[in-house]
């Protein structure tokens, strides 16, 4: 019989790891949607990439409620087997993505934690261990809360997680786990340290003496010895060393080529308007922008569109929309890094980010007059809200556990 300490403390290891990746998935659903997309086009599955968003909210989702579950004791046995199945199948994923390595990051704690392959293959095995006590002593889990009590708890997590990932869906991701989030210093971000870890390689020379061939490193290299004739030689990295949080942040201009740096060093509020696909920008929104844009030039500020789609495409979005916008080119995706919105607008000041919009959430022409008050009295509203629907949710969770009312079991968990 599995002791009830370690019974318990499995359930909340167990538990916890599952509402943190459910959770930084939740708020970042476009990201966890593009990870979907690299998992299908790594597996020659990219008929799928339609589902992406789907999967990313429905995943995030069910691993939120099957932590919170086990956490509160709720419909425990059938959580507990619900958790093993998903631990065997991401465990033998995790295994296959060390192996093969098709993408660098499985994205199981979004970009709130990175892991490499092999990293989280160890986690998995560490985690499933637990959760096979748990499925082994599952007969000894009862929950003390009746079978209504648990379907209404149920269904409230599952409107808070589901709540969280729309609004973050529909406007930016609540949390922003990426460098940069609003108050990074992006050109700290880029920056390495002098003191900092250099990258580490390991070369072996391959050296033929007597019809026999044998490998050499740097110090066993036999230079004494002019009989070994050289035959190839193999470098590979040992240590990847220090890298900066920032490493694809470009601003290519069409004449002037990469004026990065130039456009950090702006002492005027600096409007970036991020559009990974150009095309993909509506009529309705080419038109606000342009209204932003004339405004940000009467201001004197500066305002460009960074886009990774050619400058034949940006003309022509010029001449479709009639407007005049200024153009930038970088990569796609760190375009979709930047900000999780196609178009979504930054106001950067100094080289550290003051502002982020989605395109539905977008300043007036009278608010860019002082767009960093503005900036900071929409992050406060955007809190505020948060704070009430989370408050609202914990509230009803609460009255259903204080309310009296018989404590029964059900038998047929």
């Amino acid at each position: 019989m599995i002791p009830d300490i370690l019974r318990f403390f499995s359930r909340i290891l167990v538990g916890a790891t599952f509402v943190l990746s459910g959770f930084v998935k939740a708020v970042d659903p476009v990201g966890g949607a593009i990870k979907f997309e690299d998992y299908f086009q790594a597996f020659q599955l990219n008929w799928l990439s339609v589902l992406s968003m789907p999967f990313s909210i429905g995943l995030a989702v069910v691993e939120f409620l099957i932590g919170i579950l086990l956490i509160f004791n709720v419909f425990p046995r059938k959580t507990v087997i619900t958790a093993v199945v998903f631990m065997v199948f991401f465990t033998i994923l995790a295994l296959a993505l060390a192996i093969f390595n098709p993408v660098s990051d499985c994205g199981c704690f979004g970009d709130a934690i990175i892991l490499t392959n092999w990293q989280t293959f160890w986690k998995n095995i560490i985690i499933l261990a637990f959760a096979a006590i748990l499925y082994i002593s599952r007969n000894q889990l009862t929950s003390p809360y009746g079978l209504g009590r648990q379907r209404i708890f149920s269904f409230l997590i599952i409107v808070y997680i589901g709540g969280i990932a729309l609004y973050s869906l529909q406007h930016l991701p609540l949390i922003d786990f990426r460098p940069y989030a609003i108050g990074k210093h992006i050109p700290s971000g880029m920056s390495i340290p002098d003191d900092a870890p250099q990258p580490e390689y390991k070369t072996t020379f391959i050296l033929e003496k007597d019809g026999q061939k044998q490998e050499f490193t740097e110090d066993e290299y036999p230079y004494d010895d002019s009989t070994w004739v050289f035959i190839d030689s193999k470098t590979e990295m040992i240590s990847k060393g220090y890298q900066p949080p920032i490493l694809d942040f470009v601003l290519q201009h069409p004449n002037e080529g990469d004026i990065t740096n130039q456009l950090m060093d702006t002492k005027t509020p600096l409007f970036i308007v991020v559009s990974p696909v150009i095309g993909k920008i509506k009529e309705n929104i080419a038109m606000k922008l342009a209204e932003l844009h004339q405004s940000a030039t009467q201001q004197r500020y500066e305002f460009f569109i960074v886009t990774s789609s050619t400058l034949d495409e940006a003309e022509q979005f010029n001449a479709l929309h009639k407007t005049n916008f200024n153009f930038l080119q970088g990569d796609e995706t760190n375009l979709k890094t930047i900000i999780r919105s196609n178009p979504g607008m930054l106001l950067i000041i100094h080289g550290t980010v003051a502002g982020k919009w989605h395109y539905r959430d977008l300043p007036t022409t009278d608010e860019m007059e002082q767009p960093l008050s503005f900036s900071l009295s929409q992050q406060q509203n955007t809190k505020t809200r948060m704070m009430l629907f989370g408050h609202a949710v914990l509230l009803a969770l609460l009255m259903i556990f204080i309310l009296k009312s018989r404590k029964t079991i059900n038998e047929n968990q």
